[in-house]
Order: structure tokens, then C-alpha cells, then sequence
């Protein structure tokens, strides 16, 4: 079978990654063939500090489209991420300032990518903000800057029409709602007290 690709998508320190890497626990149990890519701009963070300009998110492109190109080999490939949200950081990133004619070209060639790249994703799953904000000591934003990003995140692919289904509760109920709706037959692990993410 050809490889479901299933991103989820929303803003810093949402529950994103969590929520992944329950999602491929409960398939590998499911006896299902999945694989996952974690978020290449947290590394990027890492490895590289602060993000100043948008020509960065071409590197963080190419970085998390090499990560998604790996998972090829698998039935379902999940991420935290998707290789058309640089673009909507670059936006986020230029806000109202007066923008460059290199930084109009920069933005023009994300969206081109961005819109190009949309139509590999077999499910896009948006996971709004529930649990509130911790820092976590890698990522440079606060909880107002997060809730802008989630905002940003949902006006694309609201202003862009595409499909997308927004996923609410804990982890497991999250997980769950997805692999409902991939009709993926599998037995809940037991939940793990105080699991909110």
C-alpha cells in the first residue's frame, strides 16, 4: 500500500509531539507498520540557536522533508509537523514589518512549496491549545506568541480550504479520535495516571 502520511499540526508546546508518539505506540501494538519524524526545527533550535531570518525556513524545509522522505518505507508515516508550516512561520516571522523584495521572494517560493506539498498529506490533524503553556527551555516563544501561532496555523489552512480535523482531550482520547477515523482495529493501552497531555 502507498504510505499514509498523517501530520499534526498546531503551535508550540500543544501537545503535538506527545500525542505522535502515542499515536505509533498504539499502531506497533496494533501490529501496523508505522514510522515517525519529529519536529526538524526543534533540532534546528538546538543546534543552531534562534531563528532571525525567514531564509532559515528553507533549510528547516529541506530538513523536515528529508525526515518525511525516509518514512516512505513504512504504511503510515506520522509527524509532528509538516513540510508546508515553514511557510506559515516565514509569514508569521515577517508579520506587518515593510518586507524586502528578497524577503517577498523568499515567502513566494515557501507558499509555492507549501501548496505543492499539502496534497501529500493523507490526514491533517490540528490540536488546539488545552493544557496551557510551559516553556521548555529550546523554543523561544511565550504563551502569547504560541496562541498567534496557532492562530497563524489555523487561518492558512482555513484561508488555503483544506481539510483538517481538530482533535480535543487527553493524549489517549486524542489518539483515539485518529485512529478511529483511519478505521485502524487496536486495543487502548491502559491509560497511565495523570496523563493531560
Amino acid at each position: 500500500m502507498a504510505t499514509k502520511r498523517i501530520a499534526v499540526l498546531g503551535g508550540p508546546r500543544c501537545g503535538k509531539t506527545t500525542l505522535i508518539q502515542h499515536l505509533y505506540v498504539e499502531m506497533k501494538i496494533a501490529g501496523l507498520n508505522a514510522g515517525y519524524a519529529l519536529e526538524y526545527s526543534t533540532e534546528y533550535l538546538k543546534d543552531k540557536g534562534m531563528i532571525e531570518t525567514i531564509s532559515e525556513q528553507y533549510g528547516i524545509y529541506l530538513g523536515q522533508k528529508k525526515l518525511e522522505d525516509e518514512l516512505s518505507m513504512f504504511d503510515y508515516a506520522l509527524t509532528d509537523y509538516a513540510t508546508f508550516v515553514p511557510y506559515i512561520y516565514g509569514r508569521f516571522m515577517l508579520g506587518n514589518k515593510k518586507r524586502s523584495k528578497k524577503e517577498i521572494q523568499i515567502l513566494k517560493d515557501l507558499y509555492c512549496l507549501a501548496i505543492e506539498d499539502i496534497q501529500n498529506y493523507d490526514m491533517i490533524v490540528y490540536v488546539p491549545r488545552e493544557f496551557g503553556y510551559v516553556q521548555d527551555g529550546v523554543r523561544w516563544q511565550d504563551e502569547e506568541i504560541a496562541l498567534k501561532i496557532d492562530e497563524s496555523i489555523l487561518s492558512f489552512l482555513q484561508s488555503e480550504n483544506v481539510d483538517y480535523i481538530e482533535v480535543k482531550g487527553s493524549t489517549k482520547e486524542r489518539a483515539s479520535q485518529i485512529l478511529d477515523l483511519l478505521e485502524v482495529d487496536y486495543k487502548e493501552t491502559p491509560q497511565l495516571n495523570g496523563d493531560k497531555k
